[in-house]
């Protein structure tokens, strides 16, 4: 990177700052708090979605976007495959998140086949599967079947997501558009009474925006990936560029605690930052970018 660019960064990253409270970064916009590594799965190049383990500290999942298999991978913080999981009787229309919870007191994984970026989909599909126990073995191939498939459409009508998360103390799924002008936040119940529910409109975020003379305004707009702490108390989405942590307070609702000021971070300058999750312990952040090898940085969060 020359030192125009990066000083342009800079700017933009000091700008932000000024509206949301970012916290300290270096003058190549790195964490302080910054590990980097890359993902050893041959099979994963369009990382889209991410999923800490519900059995496993230290464990994670992802899967490819469009067109893809129906599979997720399962890889440790060293980068290394553990296993591939495929989802048999499903379709990868656009999977573009996943989040994973714990319901009845077993690990579940939920895959959203939720990117829509012509607004032309009438209704969306969501999947809800056991997360496995690994078994021993070199990156084992493993299937099984949803547990339940459930169909969704918008209130208002058609629109792009990419950013899903589960708050299974409330038992709702949470989701939030991505190419509107200011980011809208719906929310589904995680055990419908029928298999087809409409969401609920819980309005727009207040999250930073791009300036207006800005020239790729949607890598700083476009929210490509959200994720509840395990305690339910912060959540945390991604754009290209940056991260933003919101916070609530007990009792409160997420559609009241979104209409504050978020806390930001710079990212690393990845080819296309699309999931994040928390680490188990929410100590830290961990995202991934589109590539190959694919990209992936464990970013500390204090509280």
């Amino acid at each position: 990177m020359t030192w125009m660019p990066r000083l342009a960064g800079l700017a933009l990253s000091l700008a932000l700052a000024a509206c949301s409270g970012s916290e300290t970064v270096d003058a190549g916009g790195a964490h302080a708090g910054l590990r980097e590594f890359s993902i050893d799965a041959p099979a994963l190049t369009e990382s889209s979605g991410l999923a800490r383990s519900q059995r496993e500290a230290g464990l994670y999942w992802s899967h490819n976007d469009s067109g893809g298999p129906t599979a997720a991978h399962a890889f440790d913080e060293a980068g290394h495959l553990r296993a591939t999981l495929t989802l048999g009787g499903t379709i990868n229309l656009d999977w573009e998140d996943m989040s994973s919870f714990t319901e009845d007191g077993a690990p579940r994984l939920l895959l959203a086949d939720v990117g829509d970026n012509g607004a032309i989909r009438p209704l969306l599909t969501l999947y809800v599967a056991d997360e496995p126990a690994l078994p021993a073995g070199n990156a084992p191939e493993l299937g099984a079947a949803p547990l339940r498939t459930l169909l969704m459409a918008y209130p208002d009508g058609p629109r792009d997501c990419e950013s899903v998360a589960v708050d299974a103390q409330e038992g709702f799924f949470y989701l939030l558009s991505k190419r509107d002008a200011v980011p809208r936040l719906y929310r589904v119940p995680l055990r419908p009474a029928l298999p087809l529910v409409v969401a609920e409109a819980l309005g727009e975020i207040a999250i930073p925006r791009a300036p207006a003379d800005a020239t790729n305004p949607e890598r700083i707009n476009w929210v490509t990936g959200m994720d509840f702490d395990p305690s339910g108390t912060r959540l945390a989405m991604v754009t290209l560029t940056q991260a933003y942590i919101y916070e609530r307070a007990p009792g409160q609702a997420w559609a009241e605690a979104v209409q504050r000021s978020p806390r930001a971070l710079d990212l690393p300058d990845y080819p296309q930052i699309e999931a994040v999750t928390w680490t188990a312990d929410g100590a830290a952040l961990l995202i991934t970018s589109e590539g190959s090898p694919t990209p992936a940085a464990r970013i500390a969060v204090t509280r």
